[in-house]
């Protein structure tokens, strides 16, 4: 699955810098609360604002399970057997919404971090303010 979702271009490549872009919040917005204008079914893309709860990422984590099953049907994955256990519709969608619930939270991981940085650099052009408005 990780393979699968790795072409999808939903899952974080930590080791490549790789991380996926995030829908617009109007997008998700409007989906949310009129029924339009869904996730792309050829690149959906996790909300990192709303949980798996949310209408659109329960959307993302269907599209992405039944595209899996239909392509492990197809013998794209080889190795992999649509009569295995393990490939119900409800354990696919419970293995999908972890490894996409991972990808969420490194990405806002990432995101405080840079936000964190932002900070600390205002922090310090007003301490060096201070220390020149005393000094004047």
């Amino acid at each position: 699955m990780c393979k699968f979702l790795e072409e999808r271009g939903v899952l974080v490549l930590a080791a490549k810098g790789y991380f996926p872009n995030e829908p617009k919040q109007r997008q998700v917005n409007a989906f949310k609360e009129h029924g339009i204008a869904g996730p792309d079914s050829n690149s959906p893309r996790v909300c990192l604002t709303q949980t798996f709860k949310g209408k659109w990422n329960k959307e993302v984590v269907e599209l992405l399970t039944t595209d899996f099953i239909t392509t492990v049907k197809k013998g794209m994955y080889q190795p992999v057997e649509i009569d295995w256990p393990q490939m119900t519709q409800d354990d696919v969608r419970k293995r999908c919404q972890a490894k996409l619930y991972r990808t969420q939270y490194l990405c806002r991981m990432r995101a405080w971090a840079e936000s964190d940085k932002v900070n600390c650099m205002y922090q310090r052009w007003q301490d060096v303010c201070l220390l020149w408005w005393h000094i004047v």
